[in-house]
């Protein structure tokens, strides 16, 4: 069944989608109020929704605006006064995202967008209740079970098949997994084995190197040796699987297994972490992330996150929160007015803040919304 919402233009919204919650006006920015710093930076990611493209946060942000969707359904888990200020967004893009590329049921070329899309809609899923989204995920896991059959195992990057990549199998995990989680007893069958030959495959294929982080991909022409750089949200997608496949299979095993690639990415001076612990792409101590890498930090800490809530680590919650107090310390752009507080969130979370993105913002988020969760 599909939602109802009446498809609109940014100026026929209804007016949640579009304005402030009653959190926006702050006194004064702490950075351990984890809630009104969620809040406040929800609220300046939703000045980029509806402005270029009909359901997306801004023009040809199509992976990325999965990702927001995931940050605006955590964050509705954590605070339920924010459903009533933004929750009709779900059903505004589920109805009219797909016009963007001609998208019908959020497929296109790549395994991995279908991923983020899919993941984004259990999450989405699990605040409202709404089987519509349940469904929507499976459509798209039905379609990404076509990728199976690299010549390294696994599943494909593209539908072009031209590279076998860390990130595309994460989600397919997470996904595969996740259903599993939501489905009934007599539909777990069709997607619990997958999921845990994909998990098998994922820690034996030469993915994971011998300083337990993850490569980007494995090189199918050259032996499927590992290939590609140490990604942020490599490291981090795998930890989300890992929490949805314990949750679907009560096995502990999965969690150990996390956790060695979790203590391993979130040190100090990793490859991914600066000195202080704060998590970085190589790009952002230029501030040069395109908008694609700008997003990846953002998947890292929610997937750490996730795995925190079903293992719980100090040194995973401390990492959480020192990073999420960080960029409120130094990577925000804090503005008030008679109209309420602005808070805009940079690229670089160690600092200085430069400027902010519909991207930024949302990776930022990803952080302050994983903070909220795992000190609530």
């Amino acid at each position: 069944m599909r939602s109802t919402f009446k498809k609109a233009g940014l100026a026929l919204l209804a007016p949640s989608l579009v304005a402030a919650s009653p959190l926006a006006k702050m006194a004064k920015r702490d950075a351990s109020d984890y809630t009104d710093n969620a809040v406040c930076s929800a609220d300046a990611l939703m000045k980029y929704y509806q402005t270029d493209n009909t359901g997306l946060w801004g023009k040809d942000l199509w992976w990325q605006s999965a990702n927001f969707m995931t940050s605006l359904a955590t964050l509705t888990s954590l605070n339920s006064d924010y459903l009533s200020e933004h929750g009709d967004v779900f059903a505004n893009t589920f109805d009219t995202a797909t016009g963007y590329g001609n998208y019908a049921n959020f497929l296109d070329n790549f395994y991995d967008d279908e991923g983020w899309w899919g993941n984004a809609w259990l999450d989405v899923y699990d605040v409202t209740g709404n089987q519509t989204y349940l469904q929507a995920a499976i459509i798209i896991y039905q379609d990404i079970i076509n990728g199976l059959g690299t010549p390294c195992g696994g599943i494909w990057w593209s539908k072009d098949q031209t590279y076998v990549s860390a990130i595309s199998n994460g989600l397919y995990i997470e996904l595969a997994a996740g259903i599993a989680a939501r489905v009934g007893q007599d539909q777990v069958s069709d997607y619990l084995p997958n999921a845990q030959q994909a998990w098998d495959w994922f820690f034996s294929v030469g993915l994971i190197g011998s300083d337990n982080m993850v490569s980007d991909g494995v090189d199918k022409d050259n032996n499927c040796a590992p290939t590609g750089s140490k990604f942020t949200y490599n490291q981090g997608v795998i930890l989300g699987a890992a929490a949805e496949l314990y949750k679907a299979t009560g096995n502990q095993t999965i969690l150990e297994q996390a956790a060695v690639l979790a203590n391993a990415s979130s040190a100090a001076g990793s490859a991914i972490t600066d000195s202080n612990g704060i998590l970085h792409d190589g790009c952002d101590e230029s501030d040069n992330c395109d908008s694609t890498a700008a997003m990846f930090k953002g998947p890292y800490i929610r997937g750490l996150a996730k795995l925190q809530l079903a293992y719980p680590h100090d040194n995973w919650k401390d990492f959480i929160t020192t990073n999420a107090q960080s960029i409120w310390n130094n990577d925000l752009d804090f503005e008030q007015s008679d109209s309420g507080s602005s808070c805009s969130l940079g690229q670089d979370w160690a600092g200085p803040y430069d400027t902010s993105t519909a991207i930024t913002q949302g990776a930022a988020l990803d952080a302050l919304n994983a903070a909220l969760a795992v000190t609530q």
